[in-house]
């Protein structure tokens, strides 16, 4: 059924009185949209309760009066207070042991602490217990003689700066407090031999005793894999991490002068391939972890913000025709543009069945988690940071002159035996064969320009943090004309932890509004025209559509035409923990996403030819809307279990996404003023689209950790989608990670050298619902025409609930090392991925009125491979550090087994290879005597036909990685990042056949050109040049591997240096960090061409923009 408004549940799980509770309220059908929001709203007022009622039973405060009184009656008071359970010999009632006290609200610690004052006993919480003790004496000093004392101190980093919300223990006690915005602690009656433990995220944690506790300086730790990490639903290291996953920093992404995030993604993970499709901005990247895993559907990962789904995930938001969307096959406009890199505090990518499977169904594919910044305690910091820059195409394509163009089509026309005309060309009979333009220079050799601002505030004690952050984008194109790429965002941010440490509060509001003016089309085909085209302007400046009475396009009109996209992106989220006892957590995950996208093309009637002024002014408008809301109320117990740490999280997720969208053409408007009006067209085609899509499950995950030792991870899932049937709604996923710290064993202590050793394994299923809203349910619609004039309906589809879930079956080894102190970390992983139960069209008679419906395969799709990071500080000599990482990737993807594909609609895959095949004619080269291209005739027959495709090679890459080296001097810091890839695609001729403007045709050409045959008896690997791009021989071409080439590439990506100012001089003029900076990004490419673009892969296309930016950093 179609979930209209009904929730999809689980049907079967068990768990505490709290979740049987839940499964009452859940399993009952609801019926309609207000029924299910009363359950919900029902749902949420149980889980304030609970929270509620367990504030109460379980309060920590405490108020008693007391003169004379039993200690053991003094214990009930307490008990039935608080909840907590005293523990002690039945002796020990004995000793006279009266108290007298007045406590009135006060914590438990602090009254227990009172309690205990001048009695022969001590105290020990442990969990919900008071374990209660006789205080033993020494012949030197008994404990009552002791000394006792007020310490105060502070905690602060190698630079001098308090460190906010350090913890400090004192050893054997469990007595814990948190310094505070200054970085200062104090504790009351402390033992003179006490030893205090200190410790703080990201620093290595000392053992001081109290002689050296007044300053306390933390170092930083040099070792990143105690480095917090973000996983699904909570945080860990990568030293205690059972999953694969990989961080890029909040430090690798302000490196690079970009305006998507996606793009700082690029080389930095094994396992990650992120390919620009276009240099235009405001263009999409397409994204893929571990290749491609369906045959016919969706390939995308989840992308979470802050633990929130991505409303728009990575699809393309744009629906008008624009130079954003026009381009490779996947091209469009990226949703990622509304989320400034400034907001970003790490970006993970998660990649194994351990660290995705708790996301079901949406994780079979990889999870990606943006996490954005947060405020940090410490006096309120201002920090301003600011650069400018611009952008230009890189390297351009060497074409030929006008007279080596004219020579071209001259022997094209002689090869063919034919004579040019006025029609045929006018390049050579109507228009000045002595002008010269260079027409890629004209609209690919400007230059953009970028500017960026940032402002934050941020500060905070140990308890409540705030950061607030603006920031200002502004990009111009390359091409002619001002068309402007603008975007305003803000972000908030405040954290709040009770002062009892049981109540946690996270809240994250981000809000983008951006512009961005483009051509209707991508100007870089423009770029080659024939260099002798006339003009574009007349003398008084308007657009010129003709020459000599013929006729020919004119780019310019794009400047007439306003082609415009708003789009507005909200975001927010609330993270609320509760700890409802010790031990036992109530959490709650609430978030909501909107985008909004307006787009409108005005295209006035100067814009177009006079052959087309009959429609007259004409005018598109597209609105695309997207949103969701998510709400995941979890429960978290912590134990000690025999000689482990147990961590247990159980969940619900309820979440609704809508999609709507309008597109609007109105034609035939009396006046270009009424153009923003859809309404004054004469004529107007309009069509919409909404859809809703709704998913349910119940998740649960248990840790268990063996002294940091041996770790265990499981995790489960049941998920429900409206995706699917009825019968088909829900499955069930999951998996299991474990992992041996073997450097911890005691015969490791021989191998000095081996600082740690990890080998860690997983196992799980995911699925796979990427199949779009709907699709089982029939639908009808109109008939273009009426039958003696009566409409009627016809139907779209047939009712299909019989396809299921695509199930992703993940196995990965992996081993992590660490040398001399973790000084150099190598990570080596194996994974296999195989995905079955394949979602693919199945062939239908045609007597059924259709050509297929969607149906589940027993076709297997394996991705498998290896992939290894190696980092690590070579040198590290006084002032001087140089630190290096590199990561390479080995992949495979191939079709295991495919029942019937010979019959089906995809017989041009191949069982035992890639997805991404070549099946293609196999060119022999040119052939001497007619300058043709010669095919292979695999079957000699005699006849070319498509009998005779070979697989000539795969599209996907057969390894790709990135390497990054970072050298610092004193305040100097050097850092360059190579990407790389091997791989085999289209070369520079496809297109142009494709085009059908292969050379010879009145299309200018890369000067290779002139290496092309001529004569009988030549030897060369250019064909003959051929007046026009069609018949046998070029489409022949454009189906052989004569189009294709190697397109291996390394790319120096980006290169950033930076010096930061003295604080011997900084401190003068009262600011606390400055920082001066110059980027770079997409500097040098080396590939087989020059001027050809490796990724894009495309001469048409915008490639990658080569950017150079100054900027300034200040920190108040």
């Amino acid at each position: 059924m179609i979930f209209s408004a009904n929730w999809c549940y689980p049907k079967r799980y068990s768990a505490t009185v709290f979740w049987s509770f839940l499964k009452k309220t859940i399993q009952k059908i609801l019926l309609n949209t207000t029924v299910m929001r009363l359950h919900l709203i029902i749902f949420l007022m149980f889980l304030t309760a609970l929270v509620a009622t367990a504030a109460g039973v379980k309060a920590q405060n405490v108020t008693l009066e007391a003169k004379a009184t039993p200690l053991y009656q003094i214990f009930k008071q307490v008990e039935k207070q608080t909840g907590y359970r005293f523990w002690y010999s039945g002796k020990m009632l004995g000793k006279n042991t009266p108290i007298t006290t007045s406590i009135t609200n006060l914590p438990l610690k602090a009254a227990l602490d009172k309690i205990f004052t001048d009695i022969p006993f001590i105290y020990e919480i442990v969990e919900e217990t008071i374990v209660v003790k006789e205080k033993s004496a020494t012949p030197e000093k008994t404990k009552e003689k002791q000394n006792k004392q007020t310490i105060s101190g502070i905690v602060i980093d190698e630079n001098g700066e308090p460190l906010v919300g350090a913890s400090v223990t004192i050893k054997g006690t469990g007595q814990t407090t948190m310094t505070n915005s200054e970085g200062k602690y104090t504790f009351l009656h402390v033992a003179d031999d006490a030893v205090l433990i200190v410790t703080y995220v990201g620093y290595t944690s000392q053992q001081v005793n109290l002689k050296n506790a007044t300053k306390i300086t933390l170092q930083r730790s040099d070792s990143k894999l105690d480095d917090v990490q973000v996983i699904a639903y909570g945080t860990t290291t990568k030293r205690l991490n059972t999953g694969s996953v990989v961080s890029v920093s909040a430090k690798d992404i302000e490196r690079q002068p970009v305006s998507n995030p996606l793009a700082t993604l690029i080389g930095r993970v094994p396992g990650l391939v992120v390919t620009q499709q276009s240099g235009v901005p405001g263009s999409s990247f397409n994204i893929q972890i571990r290749g491609r895993n369906s045959i016919a559907q969706g390939s995308q990962p989840l992308i979470l913000i802050d633990g929130i789904p991505f409303a728009a995930g990575n699809e393309n938001i744009g629906l008008i025709s624009s130079a954003i969307t026009v381009g490779n096959q996947n091209s469009g406009v990226s949703p990622f543009n509304s989320i400034s890199p400034s907001d970003i505090e790490s970006i993970e990518v998660l990649k194994d069945a351990d660290a995705t499977a708790i996301y079901g169904s949406r994780g079979a594919n990889g999870v990606i988690l943006v996490t954005t910044k947060k405020g940090k305690a410490g006096k309120t910091q201002i920090t301003a940071n600011v650069n400018k820059g611009f952008t230009k195409v890189g390297t351009k394509l060497d074409l030929l002159n006008t007279e080596q163009y004219l020579e071209m089509r001259r022997e094209a026309f002689k090869n063919a035996g034919t004579a040019p005309t006025n029609t045929t060309a006018p390049d050579l009979l109507v228009w000045d064969t002595n002008r010269y333009m260079d027409y890629q220079k004209e609209f690919l050799g400007g230059t953009g320009k970028t500017t960026n601002a940032n402002l934050s505030l941020s500060g905070g004690n140990a308890t409540t943090q705030f950061l607030l952050s603006g920031t200002y984008y502004n990009e111009t194109s390359i091409f002619p004309g001002k068309l402007p790429n603008k975007r305003g965002s803000a972000l908030i941010n405040i954290s709040h932890r009770s002062a009892d440490e049981r109540l946690n509060i996270n809240f994250s509001g981000n809000f983008t509004s951006s512009i961005n003016q483009a051509p209707s089309s991508d100007l870089s085909r423009y770029a080659y025209l024939p260099p002798n085209t006339p003009a574009f302007f007349d003398d008084n400046g308007n657009l010129k559509w003709t020459e000599g009475g013929i006729s020919y396009d004119n780019p310019y009109a794009f400047m007439k035409e306003e082609y415009s996209m708003r789009t507005s992106n909200l975001s927010s989220s609330i993270n609320v923990s509760y700890k409802i006892v010790n031990g036992l957590s109530a959490k709650a995950l609430l978030g909501y996403n909107q985008q909004f996208t307006n787009e409108q093309l005005l295209s006035p009637a100067e814009a177009k030819r006079p052959t087309a002024l009959i429609l007259g002014p004409t005018a598109i408008f597209g609105r695309n809307q997207y949103g969701s809301w998510n709400v995941e109320p979890q429960i978290e117990y912590v134990a000690k279990i025999w000689k482990g740490k147990l961590t247990a999280l159980i969940g619900t997720t309820f979440h609704v996404k809508d999609n709507n969208t309008l597109s609007v053409s109105g034609s035939g408007y009396s006046s270009n003023a009424l153009l923003e009006a859809f309404d004054a067209a004469t004529i107007i085609d309009a069509s919409s689209i909404k859809s809703k899509y709704k998913y349910n499950a119940i998740f649960g995950r248990i840790n268990y950790n063996i002294g940091d030792k041996y770790l265990l991870n499981l995790t489960a899932r049941r998920d429900g989608s409206s995706r699917f049937g009825p019968g088909k709604q829900f499955s069930n996923f999951g998996a299991i990670g474990t992992a041996w710290i073997f450097s911890s064993e005691r015969w490791m202590r021989n191998f000095p050298i081996l600082s740690f050793g990890k080998l860690r394994t997983s196992y799980g299923v995911t699925g796979n619902d990427q199949i779009g809203d709907y699709q089982f349910v029939e639908t009808w619609s109109p008939p273009f025409t009426t039958y003696q004039g009566s409409s009627a309906l016809i139907p779209n589809n047939l009712f299909n609930a019989g396809y299921a879930w695509e199930r992703n079956n993940k196995l990965e080894a992996a081993l992590d090392l660490g040398f001399f102190k973790e000084r150099f970390l190598i990570s080596v992983n194996y994974f296999q991925n195989r995905s079955g139960n394949q979602l693919v069209n199945y062939r239908l008679p045609y007597i059924t009125g259709f050509g297929s419906i969607l149906a589940n395969f027993p076709a297997k799709v394996q991705n498998k491979g290896w992939e290894l990071m190696v980092s690590g500080s070579p040198i590290q000599a006084g002032k001087f550090k140089w630190e290096s990482s590199f990561n390479i990737t080995l992949p495979s993807n191939k079709l295991l087994e495919f029942p019937g594909i010979e019959s089906s609609s995809y017989s041009t895959y191949k069982v035992g290879q890639s997805l991404d095949i070549l099946n293609k004619y196999v060119s022999l080269g040119v052939d001497p005597q007619t300058g043709l291209i010669k095919l292979l005739d695999a079957n000699a027959s005699n006849t070319i036909t498509t009998a005779d495709f070979n697989v000539i090679n795969k599209t996907d890459p057969k390894f790709y990685g990135g390497w990054q080296n970072t050298f610092s001097y004193f305040g100097f810091e050097l850092q360059c990042f190579f990407d790389f890839k091997k791989q085999f695609g289209k070369n520079e001729m496809w297109w142009f056949y494709n085009l059908s403007t292969p050379p010879g045709t009145i299309t200018n050409q890369p000067d290779l050109v002139l290496r092309r045959w001529k004569n009988p008896g030549d030897v060369t690997d250019i064909p003959k040049f051929m007046p026009t791009g069609t018949g046998t021989a070029v489409n022949n071409v454009l189906a052989s591997s004569y189009t294709y080439a190697d397109q291996s590439f390394i790319r120096l990506r980006n290169l950033s240096f930076a010096y930061n100012l003295p604080n011997i001089f900084l401190s003068k003029i009262k600011v606390k960090t400055a920082r001066v900076y110059v980027l770079g990004q997409n500097l040098m490419t080396f590939n087989r061409l020059k001027g050809f673009d490796p990724e894009t892969q495309n001469p048409f296309v915008l490639p990658a923009l080569t950017s150079y930016t100054v900027g300034l950093q200040i920190t108040y």
